[in-house]
This record gives structure tokens, sequence and C-alpha cells, in this order.
């Protein structure tokens, strides 16, 4: 008898959430929020189990020894869960999804919580749906708990990330996602992946001079090739509580021949280089600020010492839209009269030392016969 009233009170309960669920659905549709699959995590069950306990009746000793089967049933059920119209997880009245607090009216229809004090301080005041007084509006736990455990996959799961965040919290994780996919430089190369994808890439598909393990602000020598070249920073903020940057900045530097000299310009591979708004409404990450130097002393046919230094902003780009302009991007020009003969005109020495933030780190002291690089 108790093992048919729980059973019972669970499909009671499986009714009273949907027919909840469907009354926030959303009047203004949209094609990328139709079915999705999701899992719903043990929570629910903890509803059903306050439910149970509620009960009072005896239980036989059958009833009792087959409950662990029936909630090993229900429990397999519930993981797997195919949601038919994702509007009724977000609020009626924004179209964002809900998260807490959320507020329903005394009739049963949820809204977000801006959006509660939009309604609230409107001339009526009143729900969207049912036009009952918004003062009557109150929290409801029931259903801050149910989003809570609905999880949805990482829109980057293609691409590695296995994180299930809950579904009002999916556009937040995006956005730091470690696994977010860059393209490949490459002329007539489609490849997407994440960073550390990418850089496997680079070194494996075409051989393209990579330099791993570089921590930020720290100084390391490099040479730079004519075409492509990568360095990865590492970052695990500062002692003074800076926090480190989620994703590891992947830099190309492209050394190009001209006729007087070589050309380096540099760039900032990012995932989320879309992320903040600009004064003119362009979506660009905040430009990372470097400063260059070249420094030359020795004896040379035509020069005997040479000092250069440029303070510069590096474009932050996920290269979905191929390498930018050059005409936008600084340029550091290296006269041929420095480069030296033979092969050294085809590589460039130079010392590097990059910071994680906008701030311009400590300039190191420069070294005869050393390139520096900020």
């Amino acid at each position: 008898m108790a093992a048919r009233t729980v059973s019972s009170r669970r499909q009671l309960y499986s009714f009273f959430l949907a027919d909840d669920l469907m009354s926030s659905k959303r009047k203004k549709k949209s094609q990328d929020n139709g079915g999705g699959t999701c899992r719903i995590e043990s929570n629910v069950d903890d509803f059903l189990e306050d439910d149970e306990e509620g009960s009072h009746e005896p239980a036989s000793a059958a009833a009792a020894a087959a409950a662990p089967d029936v909630r090993a049933r229900t429990r397999t059920a519930v993981a797997n869960v195919t949601v038919g119209d994702a509007d009724a997880l977000d609020c009626g009245v924004c179209f964002l999804a809900l998260r807490p607090p959320i507020f329903q009216c005394e009739v049963g229809h949820v809204v977000c919580s801006a959006c509660r004090d939009k309604l609230e301080a409107t001339g009526n005041g009143v729900c969207h749906v049912c036009g009952v007084a918004t003062h009557g509006y109150r929290r409801c736990h029931a259903m801050e708990q149910l989003l809570d455990c609905i999880r949805v996959p990482c829109s980057y799961s293609a691409h590695g990330c296995d994180t299930m965040p809950p579904y009002h919290g999916q556009e937040s994780h995006r956005q730091v996602c470690r696994h977010a996919p860059c393209h490949c430089p490459g002329e007539s190369c489609g490849f997407v992946g994440s960073t550390a994808a990418l850089l496997d890439h680079f070194a494996g598909a075409h051989n393209w001079p990579c330099t791993t393990k570089v921590r930020a602000r720290e100084t390391f020598s490099i040479r730079l090739h004519v075409g492509f070249n990568f360095f990865l920073l590492q970052d695990n903020g500062r002692s003074d509580g800076e926090q480190a940057f989620p994703v590891p900045r992947l830099f190309l530097m492209n050394v190009t021949r001209e006729r007087l000299g070589r050309a380096i310009s540099v760039l900032c591979i990012h995932p989320h280089a879309s992320t903040t708004t600009a004064a003119n409404g362009a979506q660009e990450l905040s430009l990372t600020q470097c400063e260059l130097v070249f420094s030359l002393y020795g004896d040379r046919s035509l020069c005997h010492s040479y000092y250069q230094s440029s303070v510069f902003k590096v474009l932050c780009t996920d290269l979905s839209n191929g390498l930018p302009n050059p005409e936008g991007c600084f340029q550091f020009f290296v006269p041929n009269a420095v480069l030296g003969d033979g092969d050294d005109r085809n590589s460039i020495q130079i010392k590097n030392q990059s910071a994680a933030s906008n701030n311009m780190p400590h300039q190191p002291p420069h070294q005869p016969g050393w390139p520096a690089w900020q």
C-alpha cells in the first residue's frame, strides 16, 4: 500500500511540475531554443523524499524491500530527461534564463528578480500573465532548487569540455571556458580548436616554431624566424592578489620581409576576444599593452650601436575572420643594417617579458647585443 502511494505521489508531483513549467512558457518563440537534452541531478529525489516522509502509513516488509529498486529506476529515468520546450525555463518577461532569486505571483506565474522589480515599479504593478497585483509576489524556492539541478552540456563539448553548468549559468561558463575554440591563421587551413589543441596543430601540421612554459612577468629569450612564431603565456596570479586569467594566452609574432628590413607584428589569439563592448559598440577584448625594445652594441660594418623602443597595444582576436589587416596592427620595424649577414638575416634574437594585465611591467636592464621584449 505504501509503495503504491509513493508511486502515485511521484506521478502527481510530475504532473504538477510539468504544469508549473509550462505555465511560464515564453510567448515569443525562437528557433534556437527548441527541445534540448539535459540532466537533472538528485535534488528532485530530495523533494520526493520529503513527500514520502510525510506519509505515516505502515509499510510491509515486501514494500520496504522493493523501495530501493523503485528508487533506482526513478533515478535512472531522472538522469536522462529531454526538455520539450526550453522556453519554460526562461523568464516570461525578459525571455532570459530564470536564475535565483525567482518570484511567483499568487497564481503561480514565475519571473526573474529584475523583472519583478520592474513590474512593481510600473504604475499598475500587475502580473504579466494573469494581472494579479505584484505586491503578492513571493520567492519560489522549489523552482530555484529545480533550476539549480538542471544541467546542460557546455556548447564547447565538441572541443573537449565535459563541464555541465546549470541551465541558467551556461552563458557565464561559456565566457570563461578553457575549451572555447580559435581558428588557425594558416592560409586555406580550416582547423578550429581550443588554445591547447591549436598549439599542437601549429607544431604538428605546420611545423611553426612554438615556445611553451612561458610565465607572465618573467623574461625569456626567443629567436624569431620569418613567418609565424608562437608562444604560450601561462599565469598563476600575482602576490598582490590579482586573479590569474582562466585561459592561457597564445601570442602570434609575425615576421615579414620588407625591402629595408623586417616588420614584426604581434597578436593575442584568444577565444573570448568578443566578451566586452567597446565605446563604439564593437565587440573586442581589452587590448594588452606591451613594450618592444631592440638594442644592439658591437662592431658592425654599418652600425656600431643601435637602440629602438616602442610601446604599443596588442590586438586580441579569435581569428574567426582571418588575420586582421596589417594596417590596423602596430608593426615594429628592424632595419637590415642591424640584422647581420648570412643566416642572421633569417632570424631575430629577442628577449621577451610579457605581463598578464594592462599594466606595464618593469623594464629590465638591457644587455649588449640583445633585443629586449616586454
